[in-house]
């Protein structure tokens, strides 16, 4: 059992993974063709794609037995 990861960890670090992916890809888009800045959409978009990313990676270390 040890060779085998959990699944729920899987789970979540993919969606996680996802989950920050599209909140940076959001934030590129909107950086470079809105028309005006927001500051709290970027700082937004900055903190969920940063939390996301960091639980995704760690969660797949975990997985892997890092």
């Amino acid at each position: 059992m040890a060779g085998i990861p959990s699944l729920s960890l899987w789970i979540f670090a993919w969606i996680f993974l996802f989950i920050g992916l599209a909140s940076l890809i959001i934030l590129v888009i909107y950086t470079k063709y809105g028309r005006e800045v927001s500051v709290r959409l970027s700082i937004i978009s900055i903190v969920i794609a940063s939390i996301f990313l960091g639980f995704a990676f760690h969660f797949l270390l975990l997985s892997w037995g890092i």
